[in-house]
């Protein structure tokens, strides 16, 4: 079940605010200008899987979505780590950055954390299969797929040109729950 819990930049500890209902949820983000939703997964998808053959067996339903948002470039982070063996892309989304064009992130398979650093707030999504959230250009934010990642999540672009996801300085991330935390 997807969850939205809500923090203070000061006071990492104590969530302000533990949403679950979807509509809840929702209206939350849109306050701060992030759109969620939840789409059904046409088709079966298993973490792990090789991004072409992701992006292959989904056309159609990535089509859809890029057509709908105007997106023009995807890609897809899959990964399953059953040994906790740690990956260096699992490293890469748990430090704090900022990617210049929106994006759209859809959960394919899998669970992880969303966290996103709006003002003076945290807000961490706990995200699912099905899951939607459209982020604005700029929005800072990190990725928690825990301590044994297991996770297919499809990020559409409104740009052409590949995506630079730019690293934000210090460990500002480390001071909030992380999936394994939840």
């Amino acid at each position: 079940m997807s969850s939205l819990t809500v923090y203070h930049q000061s006071s990492p500890e104590y969530p302000n605010k533990l949403l679950t209902h979807l509509e809840d949820i929702a209206s939350t983000l849109a306050a701060v200008g992030v759109q969620f939703s939840q789409v059904p997964v046409q088709q079966a998808v298993t973490a792990g899987t090789v991004s072409d053959e992701l992006l292959a067996a989904n056309r159609v339903q990535i089509d859809q979505l890029m057509t709908a948002h105007s997106y023009t470039s995807a890609e897809v982070l899959s990964l399953c780590d059953e040994r906790g063996e740690g990956s260096e892309l699992a490293r890469s989304l748990r430090a704090e950055q900022r990617c210049q064009p929106a994006h759209l992130h859809y959960y394919l398979a899998g669970r992880g954390l969303l966290a996103l650093h709006i003002g003076e707030y945290v807000y961490s999504l706990l995200c699912e299969k099905g899951d939607l959230v459209r982020l604005p250009a700029g929005t800072a934010h990190w990725f928690d797929g825990g301590e044994h990642p297991r996770f297919a999540v499809l990020r559409l672009f409104d740009s052409p040109q590949v995506a630079v996801f730019t690293p934000l300085t210090g460990d500002f991330a480390a001071a909030f729950a992380g999936l394994d935390d939840c």
